[in-house]
């Protein structure tokens, strides 16, 4: 493990294999009805993760790992280890999934989580292979990058499992990866209506018939890449904070501490407790 904290962390992309980021966080932290937007990998490396969904439980421990659904929302505990906690994720580009899962016909499908535990050294380091071939895009040839990403996603079908590649499109999914891919635009219900074809009241009805309002999925979004960010990059609290549309980073921060029950400044001295909601 690299603790070299003169090294600033970031999100790093790689188009058509991946994206990836390491979570650091000095300090024990619950996290309610976290919604992953993306097909994921999670990988632990130190400390403890334990993830709920409905009522399965997995804990997970250095060397273990877990795939999680497109969509699939869980509470999450990030436990540390001596004062520190940290995992590596990985979400795979599209096109590999769209080119692994005709493969495995009779496969599940990742509905929420799937654990991958136990799986030794080999997984540990195909895991690590994925994440230099997106880090270190000189080093490695498009082609390599795809099939190095493509072996995690072969690890997930030997234990049964394929992520899917029609992903699940319901308003709600739509409205957040509209939101997700630019955070910091004024967002009105008005522009997500357009953008989806429909009218702003038919918008409206369709997320109230899930239980859901435009300005609460507004929030959590922006909050959830808010916290992503906090744990996986150096960034400034006040550039995060105009990164997800605040312009004010106290008014930024009052909006965290509501969702989470921790303010953003607490993630990063290691005082963060407690649960938030919208």
């Amino acid at each position: 493990m690299n603790t070299d904290t003169s090294i600033k962390r970031t999100v790093i992309s790689r188009e058509g294999v991946g994206t990836t980021a390491s979570i650091l966080t000095r300090n024990d932290l619950f996290i309610g009805k976290f919604v992953t937007d993306y097909p994921t990998f999670i990988l632990v490396k130190r400390g403890k993760k334990t993830l709920y969904s409905g009522e399965r439980r997995v804990a997970l421990l250095p060397g273990d790992a877990v795939a999680i659904a497109a969509g699939a929302a869980c509470d999450v505990q990030n436990e540390t280890d001596e004062g520190l906690f940290e995992a590596d994720w990985i979400v795979c580009a599209r096109n590999i999934i769209c080119g692994i899962e005709p493969r495995f016909p009779k496969h599940k499908k990742v509905q929420s989580i799937v654990s991958l535990q136990g799986l030794g050294k080999e997984f540990a380091l195909t895991f690590e292979r994925g994440l230099q071939a997106i880090k270190e895009p000189q080093a490695t040839p498009d082609l390599v990058a795809e099939h190095r990403v493509c072996e995690l996603l072969q690890w997930l079908a030997n234990a049964g499992y394929v992520f899917r590649s029609n992903e699940r499109a319901d308003i709600q999914r739509k409205v957040r990866l509209l939101i997700g891919a630019e955070p910091d635009k004024k967002w009105s219900s008005q522009d997500i209506a357009e953008s989806l074809a429909l009218s702003e009241a038919t918008l409206r009805r369709k997320l109230a018939k899930e239980g859901n309002a435009f300005s609460e999925i507004l929030v959590d979004v922006r909050m959830s890449l808010a916290l992503s960010l906090l744990q996986s990059t150096d960034a400034a609290i006040a550039s995060i904070a105009y990164q997800v549309g605040y312009e004010s980073a106290s008014r930024f921060s009052v909006r965290f501490k509501q969702r989470f029950g921790f303010s953003p400044t607490a993630i990063r001295n290691g005082k963060a407790t407690g649960q938030g909601s919208l």
